[in-house]
């Protein structure tokens, strides 16, 4: 048994030793700028900091470190700022601090008096440096580290920068707050609006609070912004723009919309501006606008300008019932003479002309339904009605037609019989000679015999 033993532990320490030698080549430095590892990297020495980054490359591993030194300056100027402030805002404040100190040290300034590394981090400022390419599961990385000097007096100059912009954001939040500049432009609001966001998201004290009060101030400001029109008819419109009694001026020019105009000309300046449009294209019977259109990120001027076309166009309807009586009823005896009672509404009070009217009598006596059981007659057309109307409203008149009598016999609406009248009536604009056609469909009639 003894031999057995000493057998085992003899594999045992063979296998523990390959195992040793095999982690040992799994992690290996294989390439280092100096032949000793200096000792700043393990320690702490007053007036140094020391960055590390490691990275694919040397570039990567640098950059990685000179972030680490960088991380560390704030870090260590933020906390100073921060270190007597009531706990509540401690940690937001010191996050504010982080901000502005970063983007500080990372801007080149050429401004007197200012410490090397405020000149924007580098290699070249730092004591020392080292590096090492290390080789693990044939993976091969780079570890950069930065002896860089830091000393109380540079902690000393960031904070007094700190402390000068925290006065001069201070000094121009009390000279915005309460919004007493008469704003001469839109612009110049939304330049202040900004300026107040940048100032509540820097601050976390009562100052954030004034800061917010004067951004909803000014967005009042905004909201109390009108156009009022200076010329307001058919084919033109003009206005201004107006905050309170007092006109308010803007290098944005309109954005000019409507559902049928199309513009033909805009002129624009700073507070004012002139617009000419073409109607051809809108209808009466439509809801006819313009659109005029402020649009910045903090603010949206949106005014809807109706204009009327039936001033200049005629439209007319025909939903009345129509009815027709007989003329000389004793004396006709191949032609029925017809009087045919017609009422109509003009939408515009533009003067027209009636030219031509057409209808189509239709016919129901038992089941009716619009789609199949209406029989229609053929259509009867009266030429060169030639009536004048003028006006707003209804125009009820009568024409007269001819009718034969075999014809006219099929749709009387008599014995209970369910009727209707489809057709169209032609009219002319007597002030723009324009041509256009009012169709009528499914109105009752009647008849008198």
């Amino acid at each position: 048994m003894k031999p057995s033993y000493q057998l085992f532990i003899k594999h045992l320490f063979i296998i523990a030793t390959l195992i040793f030698l095999w982690s040992c080549d799994s992690l290996k430095v294989i390439e280092k700028s100096t032949s000793q590892k200096p000792s700043w990297i393990y320690g702490i020495e007053k007036d140094y900091l020391v960055g590390e980054g490691s990275g694919n490359d040397y570039n990567e591993a640098k950059y990685d470190a000179l972030q680490m030194v960088k991380e560390k300056i704030v870090s260590s100027v933020a906390q100073n700022i921060t270190f007597e402030q009531n706990i509540k805002v401690n940690e937001t404040r010191y996050k504010r601090a982080v901000e502005f100190l970063e983007e500080y040290t990372s801007k080149i300034t050429s401004k007197t008096g200012n410490m090397a590394y405020l000149q924007g981090i580098s290699l070249s400022k730092a004591s020392d440096y080292y590096w090492e390419k290390q080789r693990e599961n044939r993976i091969e990385t780079i570890y950069y580290y930065i002896k860089y000097p830091f000393t109380e007096d540079d902690i000393r100059v960031l904070m007094n920068e700190w402390e000068e912009q925290e006065k001069l954001l201070t000094e121009r939040l009390d000279t915005l707050k309460f919004n007493e500049n008469k704003h001469k432009t839109v612009e110049s609001i939304i330049s202040e609006i900004e300026e107040l966001q940048y100032l509540s998201g820097f601050f976390v004290d009562q100052r954030k609070a004034v800061a917010d009060i004067s951004i909803n101030n000014l967005k009042n400001k905004l909201a109390a912004i009108q156009i009022v029109p200076i010329v307001d008819t058919l084919g033109i419109y003009s206005y201004f723009l107006q905050l309170g009694d007092e006109p308010i001026k803007t290098m944005q020019k309109p954005q000019i919309r409507s559902n049928c105009a199309h513009l033909t000309f805009l002129e624009a300046d700073k507070e004012s501006a002139h617009i000419q449009y073409d109607y051809d294209q809108c209808l009466v019977e439509e809801e006819n606008y313009l659109e005029v259109l402020y649009s910045f990120e903090e603010w949206e001027l949106n005014h809807i300008a109706p204009f009327d076309v039936s001033i200049k166009k005629v439209s007319i309807e025909n939903n009345s019932d129509i009815s027709f009586s007989t003329v000389k009823k004793k004396t006709f005896k191949t032609d029925h003479t017809i009087k045919c009672h017609f009422t109509i509404y003009s939408k515009s009070p533009v003067p027209f002309t009636i030219n031509k009217i057409e209808f189509i009598p239709q016919l129901c006596k038992r089941n009716c339904n619009r789609y199949y059981n209406f029989k229609s007659y053929p259509v009867v057309i009266i030429e060169n009605v030639n009536l004048d109307f003028s006006g707003k409203g209804n125009h009820s008149f009568e024409v007269i037609v001819n009718v034969p009598k075999s014809k006219s016999k099929q749709w009387a609406s008599e014995n209970g019989a369910s009727t209707k009248i489809s057709g169209k009536i032609y009219y002319s604009s007597k002030l723009t000679r324009e041509r256009k056609i009012c169709e009528f469909s499914d109105l009752e009639y009647f008849t008198n015999w």
